[in-house]
């Protein structure tokens, strides 16, 4: 049967691949360049690698988790080698920059001829998904090629698994093929069982997330800034929350003329039309890009147009808001300004990060917003009651403090896997 489905896979994944290229090539400049960023790795065309260790290959989706898996890459290191693979651009440039892997690459396309290439050249010990990354050719594979799977940080959102669960019928021999799963919590472990039904060990580890390094070593001298100013960052903003952050800012400079805005969206591809919004309400503002270290910003609002420099600005604000949240994207990771003691603004929609979300909530760190005026009186409220954002930095921290711990077990079971 799974020979059947997997014939049927492959032959829609060609079908589609051409016109769905075509369509990138002419209507997306963003994924234009994806599309062609080492474009031979996609097509399985990798070095040949020295085995001297056992090998264990982890895949990642994109940059936030193979920014996740970097403590867990840093405590199997020194005893097997490691193969880190991603499907980003992004995610394969950091995994290249952090130079704690013995080979790096962009995953090739879903088709099995490809993946049974990489399998042999490779030869893992142990392959490793990380999240909800499922792949059938890529499953299948692996377990023609005899190597073992895991998944760890388990997460299936609702949306995730109620479109998995109208086509259990085609994913449930596949996913029975992964020897063991480790979710993130009861609800993503109930989700992975029940499309698998019941076929791998499910064990629930919790989230490596929480675990991350987030020391990033910025001071607000180095933005402009000292302790006297008011500082709030919408991080990862989507489509249609740049004008709530407009309206919001709009309404708090009445109560704090100087307040400092930093806004990021989620895609640097979309800087111009948020350049459009900017003048089309009339606000000043500078380019992150333009700022040199040390000096203060030409405007208060800030436009991040630049990659990889969200950690730092969270690191120094003093509320933070976390987009794809209020319009409904599933929201985006608000444990990363929790991290570092500051207070956390997120809309209704966190499917994604459901669990993060309810923590911070649970311990008072994190704040329910819905409109620009709700986050302009939530921040309002806070920067009038100091003790009040003191307070709710310091729960949103202890939240994320409570939840670490999930990297040990699951270096734990990864080994036990290996070693079997």
């Amino acid at each position: 049967m799974p020979k059947i489905l997997l014939f049927i896979y492959n032959f829609i994944f060609i079908l589609l691949l051409i016109p769905a290229s075509l369509v990138i090539l002419i209507f997306s400049n963003k994924y234009r360049k994806e599309l062609f960023f080492k474009l031979p790795e996609r097509f399985a065309f990798w070095k040949p690698f020295n085995k001297t260790k056992k090998t264990v290959w982890i895949h990642c989706s994109s940059l936030g988790e193979v920014r996740a898996v970097e403590p867990i890459i840093d405590k199997l290191k020194d005893d097997y080698a490691i193969v880190l693979t991603a499907i980003t651009k992004t995610g394969r440039i950091y995994a290249e920059k952090i130079k704690k892997t013995d080979y790096v690459s962009l995953l090739p396309l879903d088709l099995y001829p490809l993946m049974n290439k990489v399998f042999k050249t490779i030869k893992p010990d142990l392959f490793i998904l990380v999240e909800t990354e499922l792949w059938a050719s890529l499953l299948y594979a692996a377990e023609k090629n005899k190597v073992q799977v895991m998944t760890v940080n388990g997460r299936m959102s609702s949306g995730t698994f109620s479109a998995y669960k109208k086509m259990k019928f085609f994913w449930e021999p596949f996913v029975s093929l992964i020897g063991v799963i480790l979710a993130r919590s009861d609800e993503d472990a109930e989700r992975f069982a029940h499309l698998s039904s019941g076929k791998p060990a499910v064990f629930v580890t919790g989230n490596i997330k929480y675990d991350r390094d987030f020391s990033a070593n910025a001071k607000r001298e180095n933005f402009g800034f000292d302790s006297k100013n008011i500082i709030f960052t919408a991080g990862s903003t989507r489509d249609g929350e740049e004008q709530i952050i407009v309206d919001a800012y709009n309404e708090l400079r009445a109560k704090h003329p100087d307040i400092a805005v930093f806004l990021a969206p989620r895609h640097i591809a979309k800087i111009a039309k948020v350049k459009e919004i900017l003048k089309k309400n009339k606000v000043n503002y500078s380019l992150f890009s333009s700022h040199k270290d040390g000096e203060k910003f030409e405007s208060n609002f800030i436009l991040v147009d630049v990659f990889g420099k969200l950690q730092s600005i969270y690191s120094i604000s003093d509320i933070c808001f976390v987009g794809g949240s209020i319009v409904n994207k599933g929201g985006q990771n608000p444990i990363e300004p929790a991290a570092y003691g500051k207070p956390v603004l997120f809309g209704m929609h966190m499917d994604n990060f459901k669990s993060e979300s309810e923590t911070l909530v649970k311990y008072n760190g994190g704040i329910k917003v819905f409109d620009a005026k709700d986050i302009a009186d939530k921040v309002n409220m806070m920067l009038s009651q100091k003790d009040l954002l003191l307070k709710t930095g310091q729960n949103a921290l202890k939240a994320v403090e409570s939840q670490k711990g999930a990297v040990e077990m699951t270096v734990q079971k990864i080994k036990e896997k290996i070693n079997g």
